[in-house]
């Protein structure tokens, strides 16, 4: 049995390859991750765009699917001008994403998709009240969201894109709020 060791040369040029393979390999993984097709944005910034543009993706396609399932005028009204604001604020956020060189997903995340599916799967009174409850959760959120960026953010484009989507927002919560007080009889 002759290894590095029995062969009387010194055990770091043994090693010498192995750490050149795994320098190599290193590089080949850290070059593959900062990719821009696979990159995760490096900024608060760039996570509030991606955040904003799947919200928005989300509110268009509830906004469609409450068209036709929703079954009190007020909450096809709602969903109606929902998707309509978050059309136009999507076009916002996808010519600043642009401008800013961040690259948006396709797509709503895996939480909003399963959202999307039981809104997709529930009728009657019970898509009345899934609808309203789960947009003002979403309108929390995205409240809390602008308030970050606005007092944190390092870009001011995108600072400014919540400081003038904000109010709006804060308006829709508000219609959510009575709306959902209507239907529940509060």
């Amino acid at each position: 049995m002759k290894g590095p060791l029995l062969t009387g040369r010194p055990f770091y040029y043994a090693i010498m390859p192995l750490r050149r393979f795994f320098a190599i390999l290193s590089s080949i993984v850290l070059i593959g991750l900062a990719s821009p097709a696979q990159a995760r944005p490096i900024t608060p910034d760039a996570d509030f765009l991606i955040a904003a543009h799947q919200g928005n993706l989300t509110q268009i396609k509830l906004g469609k699917i409450a068209k036709h399932q929703g079954t009190t005028d007020s909450v096809r009204t709602i969903a109606r001008d929902l998707a309509a604001y978050h059309r136009k604020l999507d076009v916002a956020v996808r010519t600043t994403a642009t401008r800013l060189d961040v690259k948006l997903p396709a797509e709503p995340n895996s939480e909003q998709r399963t959202l999307i599916q039981q809104h997709e799967s529930t009728s009657g009174a019970a898509f009345d009240t899934l609808f309203l409850g789960s947009q003002l959760i979403a309108h929390e959120r995205a409240i809390k969201l602008a308030l970050v960026v606005i007092d944190t953010g390092a870009e001011p484009k995108i600072t400014r894109l919540a400081a003038k989507a904000l109010p709006i927002v804060q308006s829709h919560q508000q219609v959510l709020v009575e709306a959902q007080q209507k239907l529940t009889g509060r």
